[in-house]
Formats: C-alpha cells, sequence, structure tokens
C-alpha cells in the first residue's frame, strides 16, 4: 500500500531537529513493530511548507497519481489550514476546497482510507484562533462525507509540553518533543493506526 500524507509545513516537519516529524515517527513506529512493512508499505510525506489548503487542493492529484502503482491500494491523510491564515484563505473558500479534496480522494482511495487531521494550535492567539476555526468548520465537512477526522487542536493546545515545545521553536512549529508528542496522539486514532498497523 502507499500512504501518502500531504499537507503543510507541520506535516513536513518544519522545526523538528531530528527530521521526523510526525509522520516520520509514525513510520518508524510502524516499521519498528513489523520490519517486512518498510517494504511493503510505501510512505510519502507529501508535506509542503507555506502551503494552504487551496494550494494542496490544486496539487494534489498530480502528486498522487505519480505515485500509485498499478493494482496496489493508496491511502490519503490530509492535515492543512496552519498556513490558511497567513495566505488569507477566506474560511468559505477554504472549506469548499477541502469539500471538493475529500470527495474526489474517497473516490481514488475509498472514503476508509481517506482521512484528515485538522492543523494544531499556535502559542500567537490570533493564529490560534484561526486555526481552531478552521479546524472545526473542516471537521463538519468530514462528517458530512463521511471521512474520518481527528481533531488535534485540544489535546495540543491544553498539553504544557506541547506549547513549550511551540515556544522553543518559532511559536507556529513545534520542536521534536511536540512532534513526538503530536505522533503519539495520532499513532492512537483508530483509523491511523489501522493503516500504519501500529
Amino acid at each position: 500500500m502507499v500512504v501518502c500524507f500531504l499537507g503543510d509545513s507541520t506535516v513536513q516537519g518544519i522545526g523538528d531537529v531530528q527530521a521526523l516529524g510526525w509522520v516520520g515517527r509514525l513510520a518508524r513506529a510502524s516499521f519498528a513493530l513489523d520490519p517486512a512493512r518498510a517494504t511493503a508499505l510505501t510512505l510519502c510525506n507529501l508535506g509542503l511548507r507555506g502551503d494552504c489548503s487551496v494550494r494542496v487542493a490544486a496539487r494534489w492529484q498530480e502528486e498522487t497519481a505519480r505515485r500509485q502503482r498499478p493494482g496496489e491500494d493508496m491511502a490519503l491523510v490530509f492535515s492543512f489550514g496552519a498556513a490558511d491564515r497567513p495566505q488569507q484563505v477566506p474560511l468559505p473558500e477554504a472549506v469548499a476546497a477541502t469539500r471538493d479534496m475529500l470527495c474526489a480522494a474517497a473516490v481514488v482511495s475509498g472514503r476508509g482510507r481517506t482521512l484528515f487531521v485538522t492543523p494544531p494550535p499556535s502559542s500567537d492567539p490570533a493564529w490560534a484562533a484561526r486555526n481552531r476555526e478552521l479546524g472545526l468548520a473542516l471537521l463538519v465537512v468530514c462528517d458530512e462525507l463521511g471521512v474520518p477526522g481527528f481533531d488535534l487542536f485540544p489535546p495540543l493546545s491544553s498539553s504544557p509540553r506541547y506549547m513549550a515545545a511551540l515556544a522553543a521553536g518559532d511559536m507556529i512549529h513545534p520542536d521534536a518533543e511536540g512532534y513526538a508528542e503530536m505522533a503519539g496522539l495520532l499513532a492512537a486514532w483508530p483509523p491511523l493506526a489501522a493503516l500504519l498497523g501500529l
């Protein structure tokens, strides 16, 4: 199976001196449990710094099509929204782009293999408020489409460890400890755990 993680810099893992982010940590955990997965699973980190919702929508189909192999299943894990505020993407435009994206993605990978993760908190209050507003709106879209969605914001915003990790970074991207906390939460989420064998 090919699993593509699509999104912004928090998917890419910016700020992590270990160069793993949450995607790399989940991959490492999966392969440690079953070394055969290191060849059976193809995990592609398609996070791109500065990509807002509409920019992910513009590129995801071409990028995933290049990674799909005949006869092999594909899963798509989307996580974006943190870059929508600096890119000044209106909320209705982000919601519409996400709806179209998730509808099309479900055709490519199947509804059970298309997942969405909300943007995490920021230690900048205005940025955090925008991430929260957008994340909640996109979870409504997920619910309407039957796409599993995970809300990262509440557990991370209430975590002193994560907020300290943001302070050690640039207020948007955590350090390695913060990405480890994100990975721990996502590893315990049944839809993603099932995809990765965690």
